[in-house]
């Protein structure tokens, strides 16, 4: 049963699933990013740039809402860092970061960490090291 009190079929593939179309206004212009929201509370965020197939999840556990970034954002003694590889497409990844940096989540975690495996952060915080990687980038 959904929360609206839809009955749901157990064996249909495409229960719980909706797309979603984001749209970012920013200093490049409007961009649309299309992601998949599943039973909603987990996201699936194409984010291309460090590798033309990363992908993004947001999970909302209900007290928080964690963002797993792959390789695109790392951790380093809790600085968050970006992989640029010699194939990135840097472009891409600017896009890709500014997406990240619209999304509500307030845990990070990346696939690579050295020290802390995990990083707490708000709005404000993610803005501000979003914009530094950008700056980096």
């Amino acid at each position: 049963m959904t929360p609206d009190g839809r009955s749901v079929d157990p064996s249909d593939p495409a229960r719980g699933v909706r797309p979603v179309v984001l749209v970012i206004d920013d200093d490049a212009g409007l961009r649309e990013s299309f992601h998949l929201i599943l039973d909603d509370d987990f996201e699936v965020i194409p984010i291309p740039g460090h590798t033309p197939g990363s992908t993004a999840y947001l999970w909302d556990t209900g007290s928080r809402r964690v963002l797993f970034t792959g390789d695109t954002i790392l951790l380093r003694d809790g600085e968050w860092r970006t992989a640029v590889l010699d194939s990135s497409d840097r472009d891409a990844y600017r896009d890709s970061l500014l997406l990240i940096g619209e999304l509500d989540f307030d845990v990070l975690v990346p696939w690579i960490a050295s020290g802390p495996y995990h990083a707490l952060t708000d709005r404000a915080d993610t803005r501000r090291r979003i914009d530094a990687l950008v700056e980096r980038l």
